[in-house]
């Protein structure tokens, strides 16, 4: 008997569960454990066995040494020559590897976990008859993992990508899978869907493995570069001209037409034979029309546009100008020969095609792409694109944005431009971009369990400072359900008033972020809605509170733990002793709502607005924002909640609606470009004006 820390719970942060397993089987690779009085399959122990031998053979004569010879030797630390398979009934429904297995004890507990130090999958082996095949899938695709992260920790979502293909690389499962037809959730996916571990983005790398060869895939796997850098890297240093970009939009041709015949064979797969996409669009060359279509960053989409012997007009496309672009286009015969037309998308989004005469039977297929940026994580946005025959684009005005302008000016000398500033500066800070001319380290996660998180509580001190602000640090023991304990730090600013008698009032905004995946939580997550922004309109709410008299204490907070249960919140109200007169927290905030709902705030707990001034929502009214209350406190990663338990006046001021655990994974770089500086500016001194009311102005 061995004991096993296995993974419990599909948290941000999983809990660990310690359990005895026996040895079931050994094989030349692989050592089969099975958590005691677990029992996987209703034929009893018999069949369990006759599985847990398939997935031996299959480890030991496939999974390991194909994967091993195209990415190199499997890691032993320690040092049994083999890969421990913990079947349990403790394991996500895809298998796991667990990184930090591959630590210390010692180290693993600084990132709050403990490691059962050597090389450990776990499965469930949960799929039964003619599913079970599943189970050495899952096998497959945690080893690769387990490689991948021997040689790259810091990859994560193409990770992810190469090991879900890994099963089809090792025939352990059929073409089917490179399209998402045999996905292991039944989810279904389309080639315009977002570039994802699943899916067509499978098909991508089949194609990449194609084209460039099967050494290319481990190439990636060893670069250093994340994502499709990582690809534009390899390229390079082959000395290849084409680009990611480039690949993508062969890769989209190749998927429709499949003709080794057309482009040097750039538009063709040699392996395998997908199902053609349906088209999103159809038009006739000569007659005018425009339409728009929803496509996926990585996502594919395809135009036809048929002839009848008449004068064409030009084929537009406009893209939504946030990603980049690419597209082919062919012009098709019925008797051929087929022939590639050029196409291009300019910086702005639009790409414009002189369509020749076409006769009846001709037509000419445009595939379309909206290219993802450099971002170790997947883009997951939808976007529209447009097209027309004959139709000239046009970009629309941003109504929102310059709403929001003139409101600026009109509410502050010079546009704010140096509240501007400062927000952006320390926005920037907080989401990993080193600030011109501020010495200090560059945050590069604040995930609250990451030891760097302690880079993010350093730069809430200089920012602090920089404001001329006093500052100090409120420390806490977080203790996870494992046992495993942290030193977390709330960093508080506090502003005396005139009566020390008084119960402060709290502005508050948790500091910490997160990832969907945890290896991205711990790796990089630097989101700026959530909650970078309300950290910054907190921050500098601060400096222009300490600028005005008033009579009770504020205390400014900024929190730690905020997506493990308010954590920090938690601390600091029994540090208060409960003793609060209102609390007024910020989450979400960077970034507007779509026109023409850009001006609105919602105020979470306005059911507790009663008991608020009415100078609370007429501050928001007075800028020209449009507060909506929400009865109760929904944000889970806020303290507002606690301290309304508490009897507190509580709320929390959202700029958006939502913070669906999908929105966790946005690339900063595309947060970045919807973050609003004037919406921060104006709430920046609604929320300082109004708290220094709540305390009293003198």
């Amino acid at each position: 008997m061995r004991s096993f820390w296995t993974v419990d719970g599909g948290g941000l942060q999983p809990t660990q569960v310690e359990v005895r397993a026996r040895l079931v089987r050994e094989g030349r690779a692989v050592a089969v454990y099975q958590e005691e009085g677990y029992r996987f399959s209703a034929l009893g122990p018999a069949d369990e066995a006759r599985q847990i031998e398939n997935a031996v053979d299959a480890f030991d004569g496939t999974i390991f040494p194909r994967e091993v010879a195209l990415f190199g030797p499997c890691p032993d630390r320690d040092h049994n020559g083999k890969v421990i398979l913990l079947v349990t009934r403790k394991a996500p429904d895809e298998g796991l590897f667990f990184p930090f297995d591959e630590m210390s004890e010692p180290d693993a507990l600084r990132y709050g976990f403990h490691s059962n130090e050597g090389e450990v999958l776990f499965d469930t082996f949960d799929r039964q008859g003619n599913r079970a095949g599943r189970n050495i899938q899952e096998v497959a695709e945690t080893f690769h993992r387990l490689l991948h992260y021997s040689r790259d920790p810091g990859e994560t979502s193409w990770s992810r990508l190469f090991a879900n293909y890994t099963p089809y690389m090792c025939g352990l499962a059929s073409a089917r899978l490179l399209w998402g037809d045999t996905d292991p959730e039944g989810r279904t996916h389309t080639p315009a869907d977002p570039f994802a571990s699943r899916g067509w983005s499978l098909l991508f790398v089949e194609y990449l493995r194609e084209r460039l060869g099967e050494e290319s895939l481990r190439d990636l796997v060893l670069l250093p570069e994340k994502g499709l850098a990582g690809l534009g890297r390899l390229l390079a240093d082959r000395r290849d001209r084409r680009t990611p970009a480039d690949l993508l939009a062969d890769f989209a041709m190749a998927c429709w037409l499949d003709d080794p015949a057309l482009a040097d064979g750039r538009f063709a797969f040699s392996g395998v034979a997908p199902p053609r996409p349906l088209p999103a669009a159809r038009a006739v060359a000569s007659r005018p029309t425009s339409g728009a279509i929803e496509v996926g960053v990585g996502g594919m989409a395809f135009i036809i546009v048929d002839g009848n012997g008449e004068r064409p007009f030009p084929l537009t496309l406009q893209g939504d100008a946030s990603v980049g672009w690419v597209a082919r286009a062919v012009m098709l015969r019925t008797l051929g020969p087929d022939v590639e037309l050029p196409i291009a998308f300019a910086p702005t989004g639009v790409a414009k095609l002189d369509l020749p005469t076409l006769a009846p039977d001709e037509s000419v297929v445009v595939a379309a792409v909206a290219v993802p940026g450099d971002s170790p994580l997947f883009d997951r946005r939808t976007l529209l694109l447009h097209w027309g025959i004959g139709w000239v684009p046009h970009t629309p005005a941003d109504l929102g944005r310059e709403a929001l302008a003139e409101l600026v000016k009109k509410a502050l000398p010079a546009g704010g431009a140096a509240a501007r500033t400062q927000l952006m500066t320390t926005v920037d800070r907080l989401s990993g971009a080193p600030a011109e001319d501020v010495p200090g380290p560059v945050v590069t996660t604040r995930y609250a369990w990451a030891p760097a998180a302690a880079d993010v509580v350093a730069v809430l001190h200089q920012e602090a400072e920089r404001r001329g602000l006093p500052v100090r640090s409120s420390a806490f023991v977080q203790r996870a359900s494992n046992g495993a304990e942290q030193t977390w730090s709330n960093v508080l600013v506090e502003l005396p008033g005139s009566d020390p008698r008084r119960w402060p009032v709290v502005l508050a905004a948790h500091w910490d972020g997160a990832r969907a995946h945890l290896s991205d939580s711990y790796l990089r997550a630097l989101n700026i809605n959530d909650n970078a922004s309300g950290v910054a309109v907190a921050m500098e709410a601060a400096a222009a509170m300490s600028r005005v008299p008033h009579r009770a204490p504020i205390v400014v907070a900024f929190l730690a733990g905020g997506y493990h249960d308010a954590a920090g919140a938690r601390a600091l109200l029994d540090e208060l002793g409960g003793k609060v007169s209102a609390w007024i927290e910020m989450d979400r905030v960077g970034i507007p709502d779509r026109w023409p709902r850009t001006l609105s705030v919602t105020l979470e707990g306005g059911a507790a607005l009663s008991r608020f001034p009415v100078s609370v929502p007429q501050a928001f009214r007075r800028v020209g924002l449009a507060p909506k209350g929400q009865a109760e406190i929904s944000d889970p990663h806020t303290g507002g909640g606690l301290a309304a338990a508490r009897g507190i006046p509580s709320l929390v001021v959202c700029a958006h609606p939502g913070g669906e655990r999908e929105d966790l994974d946005t690339p900063p770089a595309v947060e970045r470009a919807r973050v609003s500086p004037d919406l921060m500016v104006l709430l920046t001194k609604v929320l300082a004006g109004s708290v220094v009311n709540l305390a009293g102005a003198l």
